[in-house]
């Protein structure tokens, strides 16, 4: 958990940052509350009652009657490296500006209660959303065994197991990646998908929904749900899976929403849907089955192309733009004609002695190929 995370807690909406506002990402792993810890009898034992990495919230009760204790306390909680530190503006409505100065020196975050949150609340929720993080990395971790790992009916059976999610007979997945980084807190997400899982996997967010009956509308259903997201539809790309029986086809389906993401951002698609996928569903398999021997495969048809400049620039927007010269053109801000040249220099690389149609089937193989490869690293 990060302070800028603590802030998203329904319980901290109301609180105001007054120093720290470029070190909200530092990790939070406890809740500690201050009380009468840098009053003078409590010198000795300040090292051990609060630990680093965490949150310390205070009342600021033992600075009361002397207002140079918020200067000890200040330098050290910074010296403890806590991650921040949250006040209650009970005996001080506003902290000295120069308390502030110190603290932004110190680099040491400082927040003040929005109004009457009770410390207990306040730590039960964070401690809360420390436990489901827990879970979302361990859900996360299931998720890219899934994808990435051909796994066995045993293995499938006790991921599944492991997950502890309330799964039905049927599901639809979907994997959204974005040219943007997504940041959207899930746990808000949750309440608003019935059964099935929402999580991370690198940077793409995946979404399974489930259901009893296999006529059920999830695709209109995960369409309602994503218009929570409130995206830029211009900026994601959405791969969605066939509809599958949870208990035996989970990576299956998770594989081809990765896949399906894939090919909606080569197209630059808002969506794609596995099934929708003709040829380029060979392609993938390829891919999954043996990856060394396309990867052999693409160095031997591509490091050619890459020997002449703009030959591999113009054999993908050739196979993107499906063969429209005239739109190739615009988009290179060049004439037709030196497309055509460049194509027929590819063509002399790629397949000398081919037909025009057998020239662009074996250049689309090519290419689909090689930009697969670029979007799935390993």
């Amino acid at each position: 958990m990060t302070v800028k995370n603590f802030l998203e807690l329904p319980i901290t909406k109301d609180f105001k940052v007054e120093t720290g506002h470029h070190d909200l990402e530092r990790t939070m792993k406890n809740v500690e509350i201050l009380d009468f810890e840098f009053m003078q009898e409590f010198n000795n034992l300040r090292d051990q009652m609060f630990t680093e990495n965490s949150l310390v919230l205070t009342s600021l009760l033992f600075a009361k009657d002397d207002a140079n204790l918020l200067f000890e306390m200040v330098s050290k909680l910074a010296e403890l490296k806590v991650s921040a530190l949250a006040y209650k503006p009970v005996i001080y409505e506003q902290l000295p500006e120069e308390v502030l100065q110190l603290a932004e020196k110190h680099r040491l975050p400082i927040l003040k209660f929005g109004g009457d949150e009770f410390f207990e609340d306040i730590i039960f929720q964070a401690m809360d959303y420390r436990n489901k993080s827990s879970q979302t990395d361990f859900l996360e971790s299931s998720i890219a065994q899934l994808i990435e790992n051909e796994i066995t009916e045993e293995q499938l059976q006790n991921i599944i197991r492991q997950m502890n999610k309330p799964f039905e007979k049927y599901m639809y997945a979907v994997c959204i990646q974005s040219d943007e980084k997504l940041e959207e807190n899930l746990f808000h997400f949750e309440p608003f998908l019935r059964t099935g899982l929402l999580c991370y996997y690198k940077d793409k967010l995946i979404i399974v929904m489930t259901n009893n009956d296999e006529d059920y509308p999830f695709r209109e259903k995960m369409h309602s749900l994503l218009q929570l997201f409130n995206w830029d539809l211009s900026k994601i790309h959405l791969g969605g899976s066939s509809i599958c029986e949870t208990a035996n086809e989970l990576a299956e389906a998770l594989k081809e929403a990765y896949y399906s993401s894939i090919f909606a951002k080569v197209y630059s698609e808002v969506a794609c849907l596995y099934a929708d996928l003709q040829s380029e569903q060979l392609l993938i398999q390829l891919v999954r089955q043996d990856r060394a021997f396309a990867e052999k495969f693409i160095e031997q048809s591509i490091t050619s192309l890459e020997t002449t400049e703009h030959l591999l620039e113009t054999a993908i927007s050739f196979i993107l733009y499906e063969g429209n010269i005239k739109e190739m053109a615009n988009n290179q801000f060049c004439h037709p004609n030196t497309v055509r040249y460049r194509l027929g220099k590819i063509k002399q690389i790629i397949a000398p002695n081919a037909t025009d149609f057998k020239f662009y089937s074996s250049l689309s193989q090519v290419i689909l190929m090689y930009l697969l490869l670029q979007h799935h690293p390993l």
